[in-house]
């Protein structure tokens, strides 16, 4: 699971120059995994202010590593509950 999360946040390069590599996508991950933790797991995260973000590589860089440790932070099934809500997205390029 964990790979194919790391390789579709690849897409969002941390040096990105444009917000055409900073999309939503970043920010509902993070979003989703911070409403799990707190869910399931009782486990409160301040989440990333992306309002207060000025660039897209700031974006990509923060909302990456957001979304990693959190979801390492999580118990194997709040992982599948992450994982299967966004897995379109991790899988989407395989078909």
């Amino acid at each position: 699971m964990r790979t194919n999360i790391e390789r579709f946040l690849e897409r969002f390069p941390k040096n990105a120059t444009n917000w055409a590599q900073a999309t939503d996508e970043v920010r509902d991950m993070a979003r989703k995994a911070r409403e799990l933790l707190e869910e399931y797991e009782g486990v409160i995260v301040e989440p990333v202010n992306f309002r207060a973000i000025e660039t897209p590589a700031e974006w990509n860089t923060e909302g990456r590593e957001f979304v990693l440790t959190n979801f390492d932070r999580m118990a194997d099934r709040t992982k599948e509950r992450f994982y299967n809500y966004f897995r379109e997205w991790f899988e989407g390029e395989e078909e």
